[in-house]
């Protein structure tokens, strides 16, 4: 009786127990997805993670267009008519925590319900109303043969043309408004009618004729514009003041307002805009590179034009004196102004870096034309800076030409996109080295992948777009000021602030692991070499580990390593162009060249042609003189001439007859 009851207890435990394992196995298995029956605006995003349910919603959502019945006419409406936009990010995030939340076994009664019931999550919708009030717009101009018309003012040929209101049928904007943003929200769309009211105008004739007059007046005569401070004048004649008027309907619709449109006024301006608009200069920081002696070029503010302020200007001369002022927004502040400049005067030098290069040649064009962009960086304290971000692509546009390059891990020029620019890793490398020593934060180098002598080992860095980079980090409580300076043999950085009296050093420890480079062919593809010779490419560079630590000197004597930098250079073949038949792998027999076989006995001549790998073809040649029997005479082809493996000589050999 013990063991039967102990079964009736076991086995209803066992069925209770049975969907808690399997809720569990569930989740364990789906834990990076969203639950199941899950909603979001009636896509089902259950059992997706957060990526493919983003693109199910958006996808769902942009690509259901809704169909719309204005007076028996149907329009289809796409979202992006109407600037459809939703915020899917916070709906799938919502998502994902659905029936995860709550305690253990409110989660368990919830993923037992969703074999059974969905549960929706909103999705937040907006739309652009202008662009509602567009589409509305053109639906009018093709199923309604009646529209209302507010009335206009327009200008044809210099007339000014009043266009009265009259009444009509419109569409009944506000409930068509709710009526779209309602069905363009769903993706069960059902189809809407639009409904066509009667709209009555809200402008009257005697406000369309009052503004009509103001426009004649506003055109009748040229106005001239004057700046008293900075000695403009400009006159707008007749026919500019003609094409440059409009009037339009305020945006309560209950008033017509004349005016000038500022993209017309801007266009004739434009031939003149530097009479009056200066752009700001900014100040200059110049350094002696020699002495550290920072000196300022003064910038200055430029004065812009006043948009708004010149059409009212121009509204008010236009209906009275005919002159007005043309005003100018004064004190644009340039990026870096003299102030700020001024204070950077107190900056002392950190550290910098000199490496040399060959004068005259392409790649020198790059490193001064980068050097040029750089100079006079200034990195505010805390702030990031590299060169890809502040100099951008190397163009052509920009002075940048083709040059030498390190691609995938061979030196190649030059119609690859990444020669354009090529040797400003030279520029890299001094960058890096005046970082290095002016103890400021290394965020990110690398150096090339095979060794260059003119570089230091294992301080020194590489670029390319988008990478690599050379970027620091301004680690002092002061700015950082970049200068460059170039000579037709050298490029020189140098940086100036404040570290606190830190001074870097540098222990560059003995190679390791060297792997001697090796030798490489390749076959010449002009059939300019014969077997033998070689035209050597280039040298081989032998590749290494290297290891380098900054050691940071404070004020007070004290040291300490805060960079330990750790490189392996690859090894680069030394290569030879050299025949096809001379390149290992397949078989092939070289080509031979003919020695002179004329004047041996054939017997002689046959067996240097066997030698060789030869075949001999003998042709008599009569003689009369005794000494020249059994002797070649001639040879074909002659002597010299390269010939393939196997070839068929022929021999002419002489033949006396008594």
């Amino acid at each position: 009786m013990k063991h039967r009851r102990a079964l009736f207890i076991t086995v209803p435990i066992a069925i209770l127990l049975l969907p808690l394992g399997i809720y569990l196995v569930d989740r364990a298995t789906a834990h990076d997805t969203i639950a199941r029956n899950v909603m979001v605006e009636g896509v089902d995003v259950g059992g997706l993670n957060i990526a493919d349910a983003t693109i199910a919603v958006e996808n769902d959502l942009r690509s259901s267009s809704g169909v719309f019945t204005v007076n028996g006419s149907t329009f289809k409406l796409s979202p992006v008519e109407i600037g459809l936009d939703a915020d899917v990010a916070s709906a799938i995030a919502a998502a994902s925590e659905a029936r995860n939340t709550g305690s253990f076994l409110a989660r368990f009664a919830s993923w037992l319900a969703s074999f059974s019931k969905s549960e929706q999550v909103p999705l937040e919708i907006t739309f652009d109303r202008d662009a509602i009030d567009s589409v509305f717009d053109a639906w009018e101009g093709t199923a309604v043969s009646n529209p209302a018309f507010e009335g206009a003012v327009v200008v044809i040929d210099g007339v000014v043309v009043p266009q009265y209101p009259r009444s009509g049928e419109g569409i009944d904007r506000a409930f068509a408004v709710t009526q779209m943003e309602r069905e363009m929200s769903r993706l069960d769309k059902t189809g809407v009618v639009v409904p066509v009211i009667e709209v009555r105008p809200v402008l009257t004739n005697a406000q369309i004729d009052a503004t009509a007059a103001e426009v004649r007046t506003m055109i009748s005569e040229p106005i001239q514009m004057i700046s008293s401070e900075v000695g403009f004048r400009v006159t707008f004649d007749t026919k500019d003041l003609a094409a440059a008027v409009i009037a339009g309907i305020s945006e309560d619709g209950t008033e017509i307002v004349s005016t000038f449109d500022p993209e017309v006024v801007l266009a004739i301006l434009e031939p003149r805009r530097t009479e009056y608009e200066i752009l700001p200069v900014n100040a200059r920081v110049d350094v002696n590179l020699e002495t550290d002696v920072i000196s300022v070029i003064p910038g200055r503010s430029g004065p812009l034009l006043d948009v708004d302020g010149l059409i009212a200007s121009m509204k008010a001369a236009s209906l009275g004196a005919k002159t007005g002022e043309f005003p100018l927004l004064v004190g644009a502040q340039p990026e870096l102004t003299t102030e700020q400049a001024q204070a950077l005067t107190t900056l002392k030098p950190l550290g910098g870096f000199t490496t040399a290069h060959p004068a005259n040649e392409d790649r020198v064009i790059n490193i001064q034309a980068m050097a040029d962009e750089v100079d006079g960086a200034i990195v505010p304290p805390g702030e990031t800076w590299s060169i890809n971000d502040h100099v951008g692509e190397r163009t052509e546009a920009k002075g940048y030409v083709a040059a030498w390059a390190i691609i995938n891990g061979v030196p190649y020029c030059c119609d690859h996109a990444a020669n354009i620019g090529g040797g400003v890793s030279q520029f890299g490398t001094t960058m890096f080295n005046a970082i290095f020593y002016s103890c400021l934060e290394d965020v990110e180098h690398r150096p090339h992948s095979l060794y260059f002598t003119r570089y230091p080992m294992g301080r020194e860095a590489t670029l390319g777009v988008p990478g690599p980079d050379v970027s620091f980090r301004n680690n002092t409580d002061s700015p950082v000021l970049i200068k460059t300076a170039y000579t037709s043999t050298s490029i020189t950085v140098k940086m100036y602030g404040n570290n606190g009296g830190l001074v870097c050093t540098d222990i560059t420890h003995p190679v390791e692991d060297v792997v001697a480079f090796e030798e490489e062919l390749v076959a010449d593809e002009l059939d300019e070499i014969h077997p033998g010779e070689r035209v050597k490419e280039r040298g081989g560079i032998d590749g290494f580990l290297v290891k380098v630590d900054r050691v940071v000197t404070y004020p007070d004597g004290r040291q300490e390593l805060d960079l330990a930098l750790v490189w392996r250079y690859r090894p680069l073949t030394t290569l030879f162009t050299v025949h096809p038949c001379e390149i290992t792998g397949e078989p092939i027999d070289c080509p031979i060249k003919l020695p002179s076989l004329i004047n041996k006995t054939w017997e002689q001549a046959l067996a240097t042609l066997d030698e060789l790998g030869l075949l001999a073809a003998k042709n008599s040649g009569f003689v009369d003189n005794p000494e020249q029997d059994n002797i070649v005479l001639l040879q074909d082809p002659a002597p010299g001439e390269w010939v393939p493996f196997g070839s068929t000589i022929t021999l002419t050999v002489g033949e006396f007859a008594e």
